[in-house]
């Protein structure tokens, strides 16, 4: 339940997201998800405190993307998952969002401190050798600053913004009901599920805050790639490190797209895409835990030949079945078979069946037969992406999730490759990948596993069944055995009996009125006067009848 304080806040900052959002051209979204309608923006037009939406629809690209951006780090971020979501959105503006910058004005180093103070015990210059004040890099969220500890190693420490899960959380409040709002109101978006996104943005962006999160997750990660030369991954010191604090090792290297640095740290741009792209590929099908944002700003090179992902914010997580559903649609990507293609792409989707299974499977027979297999050949997997997920978005099927982060990853690593080598083959790279997981699905050991696993479940299913039907039974004989039953489209049914019930009444009264008239006009004068009258107000509410059933077509 939110307190007053928190609903005037909410009221406060709707005002100022409808300001925004029809500033930036976006008049008739404000419009059609209704959010200039109900009793807080009637009251905030009232207190001159915003201006019903006025002009044309505008174009959404760059439009949306500034929108965001002034809205704060709260939307900032929300544009940066959307931008994941092309099964949701579409290609054209996923690619829009995704150029969203998380970078702002910095804080001065004194109202950090506290942050350090809070989390650490102690003073910077207690807990580093050397600590220079002014930031690296400054984010919505976060700063981080280079030091060096009392041991000589050089770290980088990221410190979040005071007052930021604050904000956020207020935000969150905000959007979630904006959700709910849209989700009531406008009939477009009936295929997808607002408040699930918000939500799902929402464990996001607190998994973001607490750094002691990405701070297990890099030690997941190094421990991966334990013993693996091609990919650097920072150590990180608990002891300097909490909740809103995160120390770990300085990694000295440059951007993946500086290709003028490449000589100089013993680098070659074509081992370099083919060792990204071949690394994101082992953390999704052999670990199952993968960056999902390697755009080139999250990328260094160090030195010969070795990379290093940056920024461990953003991380996708497969389950062991999820890895086996990815296989089965590149296998059946690979037969060129439309058939099982279709039944595994819908275990990618949260509705798991389209409102017409024919049309799907026709599309992507066709998408098979015509251009999956030209893109393979060409090693354009990012490319085959984004026509699969345009097809999935036609059906009104969305993305569950996780693998939308998986796909987007993928994309992302291949375009990312192709900069440093236009003819690196994507294809080659991933293929060797699917068969062996489907040579280890095969294997005597995976056999035998998945046979011990099944008979598992099998005896506790037949262990757990007397105790329930004893419980069924138990309920049923003390009355407290209740059935839900969720009908749908009866809605229009409950309008109409509503609309009829009251022209009955209407008529009933309207009539009721003539007769009393009728009687009234055969007594004495005074009372033909309240007859007249009677017969008057018949004849209004006669009219109002009459013209309610001409303007609903239903006659």
């Amino acid at each position: 339940m939110l307190t007053l304080g928190q609903r005037v806040g909410n009221v406060v900052r709707l005002s100022e997201v409808v300001q925004i959002l029809v500033r930036h051209g976006f008049a008739d979204l404000v419009r059609r998800a209704g959010l200039h309608e109900g009793i807080p923006a009637k009251l905030l037009r009232g207190m001159r405190l915003i201006d019903a939406p006025t002009g044309e629809p505008e174009t959404v690209g760059t439009r949306l993307r500034a929108a965001l951006t002034e809205l704060g780090p709260t939307f900032v971020k929300f544009g940066q998952i959307l931008s994941t979501r092309p099964d949701l959105l579409g290609n054209e503006l996923c690619a829009e969002l995704s150029k969203l910058q998380d970078n702002v004005d910095a804080l001065p180093f004194e109202e950090m401190a506290p942050v350090v103070n809070a989390e650490a015990g102690a003073e910077v210059e207690e807990l580093y050798a050397e600590f220079d004040k002014a930031p690296v890099a400054a984010a919505s969220l976060s700063q981080v600053y280079r030091a060096t500890l009392k041991t000589g190693e050089k770290v980088a420490v990221k410190i979040q913004r005071p007052g930021a899960e604050g904000t956020v959380e207020s935000d969150l409040s905000l959007m979630r009901r904006i959700a709910e709002w849209v989700a009531e109101h406008v009939d477009e978006m009936d295929w997808i599920d607002p408040v699930g996104i918000v939500d799902e943005f929402a464990r996001s962006i607190r998994r973001e805050l607490d750094f002691s999160i990405e701070a297990r997750l890099i030690d997941r990660f190094r421990q991966n790639f334990d013993g693996v030369a091609s990919i650097l991954v920072p150590r990180t010191y608990p002891e300097l490190s909490g909740k809103r604090m995160l120390t770990m090792d300085w990694v000295d290297g440059v951007r993946v797209d500086a290709l003028d640095q490449y000589a100089a740290r013993n680098c070659d741009p074509k081992t370099v895409a083919a060792t990204g792209c071949e690394i994101l590929c082992t953390q999704v099908f052999e670990h199952r835990l993968f960056h999902a944002d390697p755009h080139p700003g999250n990328i260094f090179i160090t030195h010969d030949n070795q990379i290093a992902f940056l920024d461990y914010g953003m991380i996708g997580h497969l389950e062991r079945t999820d890895a086996a559903v990815l296989t089965d649609v590149l296998q059946a990507l690979f037969r060129e078979d439309a058939a099982a293609f279709v039944e595994t792409a819908l275990t990618l989707t949260t509705s798991g069946e389209p409102e017409d299974r024919k049309a799907l499977e026709h599309e992507i027979a066709d998408f098979i037969a015509f251009e999956a297999q030209a893109i393979l050949r060409g090693g354009e997997i990012g490319q085959g992406i984004e026509l699969m997920v345009d097809i999935l978005r036609r059906n009104h099927l969305e993305l569950a999730p996780r693998f939308s982060l998986l796909l987007k990853g993928l994309a992302t690593i291949e375009a990312v490759g192709h900069k440093l080598d236009p003819e690196i083959d994507m294809t080659a790279i991933i293929q060797p990948y699917v068969e062996r997981l489907v040579a280890a699905r095969y294997s005597p050991l995976r056999v035998m596993m998945d046979a011990h696993e099944s008979m598992v479940a099998l005896l506790k299913l037949g262990r757990d069944l007397p105790g329930d039907l004893q419980r069924l039974l138990r309920m049923l004989r003390n009355g407290q055995l209740r059935m839900q039953v969720n009908h749908e489209g009866l809605e229009h049914l409950s309008a109409v009996t509503d609309r009829a019930s009251n022209r009955i009444a209407f008529g009933v009264i309207t009539g009721a009125l003539i007769i009393g008239s009728s009687v009234l006009m055969t007594t004495g004068a005074a009372a033909r006067n309240v007859g007249l009258a009677g017969y008057v107000i018949a004849g209004v509410l006669g009219l109002a009848l009459a013209i309610s059933i001409l303007r609903s077509r239903n006659y």
